[in-house]
This record gives structure tokens, C-alpha cells and sequence, in this order.
């Protein structure tokens, strides 16, 4: 479909659109095919919740058994409200402000969803900036938590124990404890836990 415009001039000129004739909404017009739709609705729902945030709650919720009262969430109550969120938007073709003209008695509730978008999107903001100096920061040859030699490593850090033979260096251990006593006197003893250099580096 051509629609009309005025130049500058005064001159009418043919400028065309996106509005076809079988379009429902002649202002905003219609998806341009499935792929549009599909591409937009996983954007709308899949985000760094589902990819961070997800894997973390599931672990400190008991793993495996969380799944299932989620799946039962999710049927009876995630998805009927997303498609009812989907539907209404798609029917009015309304933003989230001026969609709940519908009902007056919910006008706030469209200036709520704006501004929780917003403040959402603020430490969103720093969670990705995070993802990416922690990208760019393990392309250096020597990887930053590699090694104790940084200014934020304690004297608790150790890469490795350095033991006697090849068995004892390439093992862990838990607690080493140096005594300025005799045998079976433990008073005067300074206990240090190792931490690996990762650990230090992340917490």
C-alpha cells in the first residue's frame, strides 16, 4: 500500500509503508511474518533471569526437587499470564501506559510497569558490564586468578603445596598449622586455611 505525503515544496509524493491492505491496524501495522513474532516474543520473555539468575535459585532451592513446583507455577500461573500480557497488547496495539484506558480504575498500574522496567534495567545494566570486563579480563595470557601475586591476594592464598615429593605437590590440603611449642602442646599455634587464588579473586 502507497500512502501520500507533502514535501517541502507543497508537492504530493508517494512515500511508501509497512501498512498493507490486509493489515488489522492501519497506524502501527501488523508483525511481517512468523519469525518476527517468534524473535520478538523470546525476547520478551528469555533474559538474564533465565540464564543467571535460574541455574543460581535452582541450586540454593534443593536442585532437581524445585522443578517441580516451578513446572506446576509455570503452567497454572507463568504462562496463562504471559499470554493474556501477549494477547491484550497484540488485540489494542497499546503501550503499557495507554493500553489500561480499558479501565481507569488501573491507569497506575500502566506508569508502575514503566517504572519498574526502569529500575530493572539499572542493575541489569551492571550485571552484563560485569560479564563483560570478567570476558575481556580471561583473553590475557595470565589469567588474573591464576596466581597470588595481585594486591587483593591475602597470605592465605596458595597455588599450590609445595610438599616433599611429586604426590604431595600436586595435592590439596585443608589446614596447616606451624607451633612454636613442644610435642602435644597446641598453645601458641597460628591455624591458616589455604584459599586458591580463584577464590580470592571472586568473593
Amino acid at each position: 500500500m502507497e500512502k501520500t505525503d507533502m514535501s517541502p515544496d507543497g508537492e504530493t509524493v508517494e512515500v511508501s509503508s509497512l501498512v498493507t491492505e490486509g493489515d488489522e491496524n492501519k497506524e502501527r501495522g501488523n508483525w511481517g511474518g512468523k519469525l518476527d513474532f517468534i524473535l520478538s516474543c523470546i525476547g520478551y520473555a528469555v533474559g538474564l533471569g533465565n540464564v543467571w539468575r535460574f541455574p543460581f535459585l535452582a541450586y540454593r532451592s534443593g536442585g532437581g526437587a524445585f522443578l517441580i513446583p516451578y513446572a506446576i507455577m509455570l503452567f497454572c500461573a507463568g504462562l496463562p499470564l504471559f499470554f493474556l500480557e501477549l494477547s491484550f497488547g497484540q488485540f489494542a496495539s497499546l503501550g503499557p501506559i495507554t493500553i489500561w484506558r480499558i479501565n481507569p480504575f488501573f491507569k497506575g498500574l500502566g506508569f508502575a510497569m514503566v517504572i519498574i522496567s526502569g529500575l530493572v534495567a539499572v542493575y541489569y545494566n551492571v550485571i552484563i558490564a560485569w560479564a563483560l570486563f570478567y570476558l575481556f579480563a580471561s583473553f590475557t595470557s595470565e589469567l588474573p586468578w591464576q596466581t597470588c601475586d595481585h594486591e587483593w591476594n591475602t597470605p592465605n592464598c596458595v597455588t599450590k603445596f609445595k610438599g616433599g615429593n611429586g604426590s604431595e605437590a600436586s595435592s590439596r590440603f585443608g589446614i596447616v598449622t606451624w607451633c612454636n611449642a613442644t610435642l602435644n602442646v597446641t598453645s601458641n599455634c597460628t591455624v591458616y586455611k589455604p584459599v586458591t587464588p580463584s577464590e580470592e579473586y571472586w568473593e
